[in-house]
């Protein structure tokens, strides 16, 4: 349902209802196309490649949607999107510049699906044994191991395998000029730092809140407050966290121990509320400042951050409310 709304949303902003009649044929046919690879893929036990394939298959059948007499124009249309090329310039070829994304693919399937591989790779584990903590209201947490993290099986391991193999491929094709490691080193140290940092300190906060009980307590607040109405408003407390932070994955960590403590003390579906916990910050991470200042630099709209915002949050609010009400109708029929 995101996925469509995005896609409805996108158009009607470009060019109102004209815009959505024309694209609504596309929409539908990529949205379903991407959700139906991506359901198809997590129930495969690919889960942790079913985001990233199923925009995979949105490109490709993109590319080939544009190509179709109906979406096409000519060069004369004032309306035409099509921008000049230099036919002089010389770039990596289409498979060159996606092998990046093949080998990844074939990297975290052969870690997930081939067992000698899967058990080499998590073969080395980092795992901490953690003391009984309490407080002085009562609040309990039980001695135990912390989570287990795999050193070459991780996805960031994973994730590093393929960059090294990427690189010696452009490198071999020549694309890439003599210190080009050392700049690619110090441009991703420059950007993972400060994102690391905000990652790890908002992990830390929300483990203080956990093991501490304020987690918890702010989940019976919320529970007695709103009571079976509850999944209403999940997405929307999800797509407020990654407004916040700017990232999904933020506010997963912040307040998805919040939305299942929750969900478990009305006692519903735990799944579904944290389903709709993660799109909402889908939803909200790209309507976050941060994303949207990244955005604006990007499409030469710098300077023009707040007024971006002010047309693209009614629609990720409305897309938003739509899953809580989903959600909701879900829950109850369940």
């Amino acid at each position: 349902m995101a996925c469509f709304g995005c896609g409805l949303a996108a158009a009607h902003a470009y060019d109102g209802f004209k815009a959505l009649r024309r694209a609504l044929p596309a929409v539908l046919l990529l949205g379903a196309a991407m959700s139906v690879a991506q359901y198809l893929l997590a129930v495969s036990g690919l889960w942790n490649l079913a985001g990233f394939l199923s925009g995979l298959v949105g490109l490709g059948l993109g590319a080939a949607v544009t190509r179709l007499p109906f979406y096409r124009r000519s060069v004369g249309d004032p309306q035409s999107t099509a921008v000049a090329v230099d036919e002089e310039r010389q770039g990596p070829s289409l498979y060159l510049a996606v092998s990046a994304y093949l080998i990844l693919v074939v990297i975290v399937a052969g870690a997930e699906l081939i067992p000698q591989l899967h058990d080499l790779l998590n073969g080395v584990v980092i795992r901490v044994y953690f003391p009984e903590a309490s407080t002085t209201y009562g609040w309990v947490t039980e001695a135990g191991t912390g989570r287990t993290i795999s050193v070459f099986g991780h996805a960031g391991a994973l994730l590093g395998y393929t960059s090294l193999i990427a690189y010696f491929i452009y490198r071999q094709a020549g694309h890439y000029q003599p210190q080009a490691l050392r700049r690619i080193w110090q441009r991703t140290l420059s950007s993972a730092v400060p994102s690391s940092i905000g990652i790890a300190s908002m992990v830390g906060m929300a483990m203080i809140m956990d093991h501490s009980g304020m987690t918890y307590l702010l989940a019976s607040g919320i529970s007695e407050s709103v009571g079976v109405a509850f999944p209403l408003f999940s997405p929307l407390i999800g797509t407020l966290g990654a407004f916040i932070t700017g990232s999904n994955t933020n506010s997963n960590v912040i307040f998805a121990p919040l939305q299942q403590h929750t969900a478990e003390l009305i006692g519903i579906s735990v799944l579904i509320i944290l389903g709709a916990q993660t799109t909402g910050g889908a939803l909200g991470s790209m309507l976050a400042p941060a994303k949207v200042i990244v955005g604006c630099s990007t499409a030469g709209l710098a300077g023009q951050e707040g007024e971006v915002m002010k047309k693209t949050l009614p629609y990720g609010l409305l897309i938003a409310g739509s899953i809580g009400l989903v959600a909701w109708l879900v829950i109850h029929a369940v």
